[in-house]
């Protein structure tokens, strides 16, 4: 996946992180678990580490990463990286999967729903002295596979040749939109979509080579380059950057994010939040180190060496441009961007590689996902936008009697000037800026309030979209996190071969199950823990902690069930549910372990506040596992349904 295609997430931090208390609430028991931490005096570090203040070429910017990934020995599947391959076999389309779903967006953005910008970073260095050559790219003398030109020459294509449409590779993406409904599989006629090229994607290129990039960056030193590089390009306003891309590029021989050990994934895509608003970026290492990440995978010679370059790197702009800020984008029920749905199909087959001829050359490109069209498709009707569109705007909460800011962005494609705006179902006290956007002021109007806000131009186009806005006593002001859960409900099928393709990793199959021999909370499927007393039953995910926020929590239905398989003793049958780091695999802490001798009748809900266990690294990524161990007799069924990761 590149995010969730050909590459994956960063990798986690979650360094130091005291393990302090967690409420549980369950069956109308309280408990709590866990070791208080001691408490220190409030820093006085007007920049603390833990907050993500990081200091990038003289600056300090607040990098807040927005998804990690998977390390060696992560426990939880690549959502956000480019798999790499096997190094033979067929691969072929899969048209049985299922279509992407709309997630609502994620910090005011679905999509990119402008002209896409791409600004190409060469990190450090190792890469040598630049240069230009004949056609005006970017050069660098230690890039023995001139890998940096054939980079730039690509997105300088794009949106040009058979690629300026009106059927294209990049009308597939133009489908996409936000301003929709969350779980939507279609666009409105309102809905502001994917934005095509404008003749040329690639808007910069920097080559920062005033120090060598770490030998082995961590995923915050990979943000703090993104965020130097808007910086470097003038973007370090929200609006700069709301249709922008980052792509950090590593130079031989360099091990950004482990990924020479990591032996599962070839570049990734996230996004961060910073001071400069959110930044979408793509890790791109040098892809000829490893000569399954595209070499020669479609053409042959010096040129075709290069093939991963475009494969993975239109993977990643793709999944970008229709998940920008991961995971509020199009995915599928099983946590895959569309880029992921299509990666490495055999070329020559329906779905599969192809060379795109683009104004700058014949450059190598795998299909992506298309709704409209249920299958890998490399050619689209481009779906234009409307004359003015305006971006999603997140549900949010404000503190009552604070101030309020909430900006609005919109565009228009023809040039008008004067943008009016307006804004229905506001609360008492809020108001828009009719000339720029911009809802402000102070509310105690306590309660959701569902806004809906109106621009148009001087032509008479309109666009608009809604959010709801909840004044709340206290609690944190700002967007309110989606669902982080990838198949939150276990309603993910098995595929055609009966293996689970969601990111709940199970410990052996059947554990997630559609069985009638018990029932699920609601819909069909749950998981079932406590099978057999031959071996443990365990279940996880690794869930982002996007930073930012303030509060985590974690709730489930749990249903304690005796199976009367036999007489043996229940208190031996036990559950325990523990939290986890993901990049080293330490345990943080046991949030609570049940026995057979807490029996219910039927589900009742499961509660814990993790804000205390990951309070000083929110951007990491921890798993949540369950662990059913059985006695002898197996006596016991741990019936586990409709989880869900909370971020406020």
């Amino acid at each position: 996946m590149t995010s969730h295609g050909l590459g994956r997430r960063f990798a986690a931090r979650l360094v130091g992180v005291a393990c302090a208390t967690a409420a549980l609430v369950t069956a109308g028991l309280t408990g709590t678990t866990g070791a208080a931490a001691a408490a220190g005096a409030a820093p006085s570090d007007p920049h603390p580490a833990a907050d993500g203040w990081v200091q990038t070429h003289g600056d300090w910017v607040r990098i807040q990463p927005g998804h990690p990934h998977a390390a060696p020995d992560a426990r939880t599947a690549l959502a956000a990286a480019v798999p790499r391959p096997q190094p033979s076999g067929r691969v072929v389309v899969n048209n049985d999967q299922p279509d992407l779903v709309y997630r609502g967006g994620q910090d005011s953005v679905g999509v990119t729903s402008g002209p896409p910008k791409v600004y190409i970073v060469y990190w450090g260095s190792q890469w040598g002295q630049p240069g230009k050559d004949a056609d005006g790219y970017t050069t660098l003398s230690r890039d023995p596979d001139q890998a940096a030109p054939y980079q730039q020459a690509f997105f300088k294509g794009l949106g040009t040749g058979v690629d300026a449409g009106p059927h294209s590779w990049s009308g597939v993406l133009t489908q996409y939109c936000e301003n929709v409904n969350a779980g939507a599989t279609g666009c409105t006629a309102d809905a502001a979509h994917v934005g095509m090229p404008h003749g040329d994607a690639l808007a910069g290129v920097w080559v920062d080579d005033a120090a060598p990039s770490p030998q082995a960056a961590t995923e915050p030193q990979i943000a703090a380059e993104a965020a130097a590089a808007a910086k470097h390009f003038g973007n370090t306003t929200q609006a700069s950057n709301r249709n922008v891309q980052y792509v950090v590029t590593t130079a031989q021989g360099v091990d950004p994010d482990h990924w020479h050990e990591m032996n599962s994934w070839c570049a990734w895509h996230t996004f961060e939040r910073s001071g400069y608003g959110t930044l979408a970026y793509t890790l791109m290492p040098y892809l000829t180190d490893y000569k399954y990440c595209g070499t020669n995978w479609i053409n042959p010679g010096p040129r075709g060496r290069l093939d991963g370059w475009s494969l993975l790197g239109g993977h990643e702009y793709a999944e970008t441009l229709t998940d920008q800020n991961a995971m509020g984008g199009w995915i599928d029920p099983a946590g895959q961007e569309d880029g992921d749905k299509c990666a490495w199909i055999t070329e020559g087959t329906p779905g599969g590689l192809f060379d795109l001829s683009l104004r700058t050359g014949a450059f190598a490109v795998q299909t992506t996902w298309s709704n409209d069209q249920h299958t890998c498709s490399g050619d689209h009707p481009v779906v234009a936008d409307r004359p003015l569109v305006v971006s999603t705007l997140c549900d949010r909460t404000a503190a009552a009697g604070r101030p309020v800011t909430v900006p609005v962005l919109a565009t228009d494609r023809l040039g008008h000037p004067g943008l009016r705006y307006s804004a229905s179902g506001l609360p008492r006290g809020l108001v828009i800026d009719r000339a720029t956007g911009r809802i402000h002021g102070r509310s105690s109007a306590i309660g959701a309030h569902q806004v809906r806000v109106t621009v148009r131009d001087r032509a008479g186009d309109t666009a608009a979209t809604r959010f709801q806005l909840t004044v709340t006593r206290g609690g944190a002001p700002g967007c309110r996190g989606i669902e982080q859960v990838v198949d939150p409900g276990f309603e993910v099928p098995t595929d055609a071969k009966g293996a689970y393709p969601g990111w709940w990793t199970q410990s052996s199959p059947g554990i997630i199950t559609q069985s009638t021999a018990q029932a699920a909370h609601s819909g069909k499927g749950y998981a079932w823990l406590g099978h057999s007393a031959s071996a443990d039953d365990t279940l996880s995910q690794g869930i982002e902690t996007t930073p930012g926020y303030t509060r985590a929590s974690f709730s489930f239905w749990l249903h304690v069930s005796p199976t009367g398989a036999s007489a043996g003793s229940p208190s031996a049958d036990t559950l325990t549910l523990e939290l986890d780091d993901q990049y080293s695999g330490r345990r943080i802490a046991v949030l609570h372990t049940w026995t057979g001798q807490d029996a219910t009748a039927g589900y009742v809900p499961v509660h814990f506040d993790l804000t205390p266990l990951v309070a000083a690294e929110f951007g990491s990524t921890v798993i949540v596992k369950f662990t059913a161990h059985e006695s002898a007799d197996a006596t016991t069924a741990f019936l586990v349904d409709d989880t869900s990761l909370r971020l406020d």
